[in-house]
């Protein structure tokens, strides 16, 4: 018996790296995962059989989180897949994107990519979490995951560092909006995580080995790090933690 038993969760961008940790992590306590792809179809289909070769259940969705059409046939197919609405009991807002390499600095960063940037990463997730709202069941969960880029200045991200501060308010404001209902809304804050999402920046000599110093606890994290934190949040015994941001950094920004 796992922690979630019967429970249904949605995770956006689960197809790879943090995301897919987080769907093996709920499928792996029982949870029946719908989770949202973009563009990594094989990576999807692989991840579905794995978790059904592990004994979950799980299904893949492709869509884009910043198109209100595609969210609204994402949840039509969940609502195939889980039943009757209220049909859910946890939201993970896991798609996001960065610079892929790009400038994205406040002096020379271009418009086209801070505009894909704020709708992925702020438009997606309140597209995504106002459709969920009439299906969660009371006492559900949303976590979002942001960056501790909300946090810090990084004038090398300016816009990347923004949508993560936005994704900060959606937060607090959901956690407000649903508390009646014994729902949580947390943000987990992860620092440098070992994934294709920063392979840009990994490529540059000594960013690995600089990050690990820069870090308390010694070393980089890894997407296991973060879903065990989502699962913290997921867990009956989190149903008085609400409106928190959790940073999952091995200390990074203490």
């Amino acid at each position: 018996m796992g922690c979630l038993d019967r429970k249904n969760a949605l995770v956006t961008g689960g197809a790879r790296g943090i995301g897919a940790a987080i769907v093996r992590r709920l499928a792996g306590e029982g949870a029946y995962v719908g989770f949202v792809y973009r563009g990594a179809a094989d990576a999807a289909d692989a991840l579905v059989r794995e978790v059904e070769d592990a004994g979950g259940r799980a299904f893949a969705m492709q869509g884009d989180v910043a198109d209100s059409a595609s969210v609204a046939e994402i949840f039509a197919f969940c609502d195939e897949k889980f039943g009757a609405a209220p049909n859910l009991d946890i939201l993970i807002n896991n798609a996001g994107i960065g610079s892929d390499g790009q400038d994205a600095s406040l002096k020379s960063g271009s418009e086209e990519l801070f505009d894909r940037m704020m709708a992925v990463n702020v438009k997606g997730p309140y597209l995504v979490t106002q459709a969920a709202l009439p299906r969660l069941r009371d006492n559900g969960r949303i976590v979002n995951i942001g960056s501790i880029s909300g946090k810090v200045a990084q004038h090398f991200a300016a816009g990347y560092a923004m949508t993560k501060r936005a994704l900060q308010s959606l937060t607090f404001s959901t956690a407000t909006q649903v508390a009646r209902r014994g729902i949580t809304c947390n943000l987990v804050a992860p620092g440098a995580v070992a994934t294709d999402f920063i392979a840009k920046l990994r490529e540059r000599p000594g960013f690995d080995e600089s990050n690990a110093n820069a870090t308390p606890m010694g070393r980089m994290g890894q997407p296991d790090d973060i879903a065990g934190a989502v699962l913290m949040l997921c867990r009956e015994e989190a149903r008085w933690v609400t409106g928190n941001i959790i940073e999952a950094a091995g200390g990074l920004a203490i």
